[in-house]
């Protein structure tokens, strides 16, 4: 059976996803759990930063967040409010596909 590509607002959802679950998470960390390539990571976070969906913070000194050294100049990403809310609406959006096996082929 071959392996489907995913569909743009899946990878968005995907990204959105472990920034929720990772707050502050490095550019690395992102690319390795959403399997991106450093391309593909950059045009969607660029995106996704400029509707407002994630910020990016970059550290201007050594750090430890959430137990994961940074050193300074690193890029830390992580969720507003904006982006909680699309995942939300993505979950309604998904289960209403679902309840009415509208994403069969």
């Amino acid at each position: 059976m071959k392996k489907q590509k995913r569909e743009r607002l899946e990878v968005i959802k995907d990204i959105l996803g472990i920034i929720l679950l990772n707050r502050n998470i490095g550019s690395t960390k992102i690319i390795q759990k959403a399997n991106l390539s450093p391309g593909m990571f950059r045009d969607y976070m660029e995106e996704l930063i400029n509707k407002g969906l994630v910020t990016l913070t970059i550290t201007d000194k050594k750090e430890i967040i959430n137990g994961t050294k940074f050193k300074a100049g690193k890029n830390c990403y992580n969720l507003t409010e904006l982006g909680r809310e699309y995942l939300e609406d993505y979950k309604v959006v998904d289960n209403f596909i679902e309840k009415y096996g509208l994403n069969e082929e």
